[in-house]
């Protein structure tokens, strides 16, 4: 392959991906995007702190489902710490911060059910292990959770921006 060759294929690389999260069906993903690499990052670190909560909780004999809501718990705390203060703009909008305190925690609670009924499903149910429940629930709480944060709890910040027509 000659030098020119290379350089145009290391190029095309490149802007490969920018240019399909360019076309007109993936750019609301695309928009989408920073926030929900940020919004990742934090869910990584909550989501640390979670584990080690129902790995502590579940070696000391507590039941797993019961582990993974209280694990949860802790996380989301961290979680709404963090949101506030990498994820989501708070200073723009309509909503009170005890009304978006109480929508973020009632997304967690979905997100605490949905966990407990995993767990119990894949670990009490299914005599699974109980780190399969775990990260199954993570995985669906996750994308459940993060839409309900960014299209209800963190909704009117969009709108806020925007000029009144």
């Amino acid at each position: 392959m000659t030098p020119t060759a290379t350089a145009t294929t290391a190029s095309t690389t490149s802007t490969a991906p920018r240019a399909l999260l360019s076309q007109p069906l993936l750019q609301p993903i695309a928009r989408l995007l920073p926030e929900l690499s940020a919004y990742t990052l934090v869910s990584a670190a909550a989501l640390t702190i979670d584990l080690i909560a129902f790995a502590a909780l579940t070696r000391g004999g507590m039941r797993a489902a019961l582990a993974g809501v209280i694990g949860y718990s802790i996380g989301l705390c961290v979680h709404y710490v963090l949101s506030l203060r990498y994820v989501f703009v708070t200073a723009v909008g309509s909503k009170s911060t005890g009304r978006r305190f109480i929508e973020f925690v009632v997304s967690g609670l979905i997100g605490v059910a949905l966990t407990w009924g995993v767990i119990a499903i894949v670990a009490d149910v299914l005599q699974w292990s109980p780190l399969v429940g775990k990260i199954t629930a993570v995985a669906i709480s996750f994308v459940v959770v993060f839409l309900l944060r960014k299209g209800i709890v963190f909704a009117d910040r969009a709108r806020a921006v925007q000029p009144d027509a």
